[in-house]
């Protein structure tokens, strides 16, 4: 696994536990992705009492999206083309600033692809610092293939 994803696993608090698992995942999608993965991202939400709950484990290429759902107890995964499939892009956030995130920063991200004829939802979800993470991968991966 990169040091990149090493080091962005662990900080949105990944265990090493849980990085076997991932790595794993990663080496089923390496073989199954024409392309190079290129970013990792943890879809995510805090609880009120502060504990981090994670959904999904998510991989991009330059021309695919790859995710694993429930991806601490389950292999469920998914593959789909994004290079200029997707037609509608939304965003909702709270308390951030598209900047720096904050301990209070929520923000959240759901758009739809034209895959074969087929809408292919994608969600997802980040608090706190990661944040961030998902703000560049919308503009790494979603906003360049919007389709006009």
């Amino acid at each position: 696994m990169k040091m990149e994803f090493i080091e962005y696993l662990e900080s949105v608090g990944i265990t090493e536990v849980l990085h076997e698992r991932i790595e794993s995942i990663q080496e089923l999608f390496r073989k199954m992705c024409p392309d190079e993965i290129k970013d990792i991202f943890i879809t995510e939400y805090t609880e009120e009492d502060g504990t981090r709950e994670y959904e999904r484990l998510c991989f991009f290429s330059e021309k695919y999206f790859m995710d694993a759902r429930n991806f601490m107890t389950q292999y469920d995964l998914t593959i789909n083309p994004i290079k200029e499939k997707i037609y509608y892009l939304n965003i909702k956030k709270q308390d951030y600033d598209f900047e720096r995130a904050t301990e209070k920063s929520r923000f959240a991200v759901h758009c739809l692809l034209d895959v074969a004829g087929v809408n292919v939802s994608i969600d997802m979800k980040s608090s706190k610092q990661n944040c961030d993470h998902l703000r560049d991968i919308i503009y790494k991966y979603l906003v360049p293939n919007l389709v006009e």
